[in-house]
């Protein structure tokens, strides 16, 4: 098999270019092929420099996070990138696209870094549950300093090529072709007399100022102590002392402590649920139902009803720049629904959560209709009458009959008999539910449902929705979230009944948690950890079972999307993987075993173990062998 790493010399400059599409993601045919290559390059006495690039359009996003699941394998990242380092002829990384976690730590370990101006470069590692493992804590505070590894490491957002110009991340933003302007450099410096290679480990820079380093480290500790949210999370408080050992300890000490972190983290619970997530969500964009079909392209929805529910789709569309054609009965009442989505988008700006400048541009994204028509030229339109009107199945008739084969029809009904409302129907092929987690302005989480004749094209059309208005879509029929949520709900109301626990004991249970509180109006009790752990156990009994009775009914795909779907909507928290990943990871027979001894000692059906568990227990697997 060929390498994925290709290495051609030409006028003294051996040019290096990693080419793994679609991202260049170091795997470890990629570390063998840089390592043999820099080896090679550094012992021709022919080559005076090296240019490490990326074929295609990135550099490389880093690591290929499916290996973190598997014992490492030499050669690990940080040798490739120390063997780099060390080279004694100059390196020059040409950063085009994304340079993102291990990426990030080649180029820094590359001894000068031109950057396109479409280049991103950050740390994302933490997103992960993990630190930079391969000299991101040692060689980025050097480079750029405190206070900016710290920005960047702790939120993992990448920064863009002139931001990391101005803080010294990169020698220079070139225009032109990239590569020949690296390796034009690469060739200056390897027949300049000073040839000799500025190592990024020997750079002082950004630890000049102990008292300045330090202060800001404070800082960081001091802010991630007063956001509960974030406290909670093993990875943010690693980071800020593995970049505070890079003042304190020699260089290759702190690579060795940084590792240490990383490993740990690795092998700990909330990075591998984390890691599950990670990967969750992109496998359940792309589900079965949709056989060969993409996520369709909305670029234009209907919004039949202008009431609450109406209001905030058509709110949550226009904000995201899709037109909306909002039909209700007649004038007035079209200029009320336009009304309550000027003030949903006021509030959203209100409250920060949009650019008052903004909320102009949507609402001139909204053009009304009434009765029948104005609805074409419309990618999918939405039926958005309240369950309880008794008017939907005659609506939907209607429309089905007037849309035809043109734009995918959609009810907003949570009811789950949705076979009632599609037996009508002229055209059930192209019939589906759209289910927010929330108001559709501040949903994370759309379930497209459709029943067996629907389409894949409509299915695709939902999804193409839930892209298009930046929410998690995954494919369920009924509706799983607020089910599984419910059934946490219900325990913790049990637990208040028989007096097991207050409804504040509940709420700071929760909170410590992760979860927002089950008791509206009611403070939380001040509470020691491993109480809280004791309360909100069997909430997560009762989601996980709930979880599995809804994967044995066939309403989602897999335990994946269950997870994934309660993640988003907010019912269950990102670190903990999702209330199956839960139960996997605190072990099916004991999970098993609880559920049995609860509904022993509760007499309740919340209680009774889904028959999954037995089967997975009796042959020792999991859910990925359903």
């Amino acid at each position: 098999m060929a390498s994925p790493v290709k290495l051609n010399v030409m006028d003294g400059v051996a040019r290096i270019v990693i080419d793994a599409p679609p991202v260049n993601a170091q795997s470890l045919a990629v570390r063998r092929g840089l390592w043999e290559a820099v080896r090679m390059a550094g012992a021709d006495p022919k080559v005076t420099a090296l240019a490490i690039l990326g074929a295609g359009r990135n550099f490389s996003a880093g690591a290929d996070i499916a290996e973190f699941g598997q014992p490492g394998q030499d050669p690990w990242f940080g040798a490739v990138y120390t063997l780099i380092e060390d080279c004694p002829k100059p390196v020059v990384a040409g950063i085009a696209g994304a340079a993102l976690g291990g990426g990030l730590e080649l180029a820094m370990a590359c001894h000068f870094r031109l950057a396109a101006p479409d280049a991103r470069l950050g740390l994302p590692e933490v997103t992960l549950g993990l630190v930079p493992g391969a000299g991101g804590t040692q060689r980025g505070p050097r480079l750029i300093g405190a206070e900016a590894a710290l920005r960047m490491t702790l939120s993992g957002q990448p920064m863009s090529a002139r931001t990391a110009e101005k803080l010294g991340l990169v020698d220079g933003v070139v225009e032109g072709d990239l590569a020949e302007i690296t390796l034009a450099l690469a060739r200056e410096l390897g027949q300049g007399e000073a040839a000799a290679p500025r190592r990024s480990r020997d750079v002082r820079d950004g630890l000049s100022d102990p008292r300045g380093f330090e202060a800001a480290i404070a800082k960081a500790r001091d802010a991630l102590a007063a956001d509960p949210e974030r406290a909670r999370l093993e990875a943010p408080h690693r980071v800020i002392d593995c970049i505070e050992s890079a003042l304190l300890l020699p260089f290759e000490t702190g690579l060795a402590y940084e590792l240490d972190a990383f490993e740990e983290l690795r092998e700990g619970r909330q990075s591998a649920a984390l890691r599950h997530v990670f990967f969750a969500e992109r496998a359940v964009a792309r589900p079965a139902r949709l056989g060969g079909e993409k996520p369709g392209k909305v670029a234009r929805i209907g919004v039949v009803g202008g009431g609450p529910l109406g209001a905030s789709l058509a709110a949550a569309a226009a904000r995201a720049g899709v037109e909306v054609r909002l039909m209700e009965q007649d004038a007035a009442h079209l200029e009320a629904a336009k009304q309550r989505v000027d003030a949903l988008l006021t509030g959203e700006a209100e409250a920060g959560r949009m650019r008052a400048e903004e909320v102009g541009p949507a609402m001139a994204r909204i053009g009304g209709t009434k009765k029948d028509g104005g609805l074409e030229g419309c990618d999918i339109v939405v039926e958005t009458l309240p369950d309880e009107s008794g008017l939907k199945a005659d609506l939907l008739a209607r429309l089905s009959e007037l849309l035809g084969a043109g734009p995918v029809l959609a009810t907003m009904a949570r009811s789950p008999d949705l076979d009632q409302l599609a037996a009508p129907l002229p055209h059930p092929e192209r019939f589906i539910a759209l289910r927010f987690d929330d108001a559709a302005h501040r949903a994370g989480l759309l379930e497209v449902g459709a029943l067996e004749q629907a389409g894949a094209e409509a299915v695709a059309a939902g999804f193409g929705l839930a892209k298009a208005l930046g929410l998690q879509g995954i494919f369920a029929e009924p509706s799983v979230a607020s089910l599984v949520a419910g059934a946490g709900r219900a325990a913790a109301e049990e637990q208040v009944a028989r007096g097991e626990a207050s409804e504040s004991e509940v709420n700071a249970a929760w909170g410590s948690f992760g979860l927002g509180p089950c008791f509206g109006g009611t403070e939380a009790a001040d509470l020691p950890a491993w109480k809280a752990t004791e309360i909100v156990r069997p909430a997560c009994l009762a989601m996980a079972n709930a979880g599995a009775l809804m994967l044995a009914q066939g309403a989602v795909e897999n335990a994946a999307a269950l997870d994934v779907a309660l993640v988003a909507s907010g019912a269950f928290p990102r670190h903990e993987g999702g209330p199956l990943h839960w139960a996997e990871a605190e072990g099916l027979a004991r999970v098993e075993a609880e559920l049995a001894a609860r509904a022993e000692s509760h007499g309740d059906a919340l209680w009774e173990p889904a028959p999954q568990f037995g089967e997975l227990v009796k042959n020792g697997q999991g859910w990925g062998d359903l």
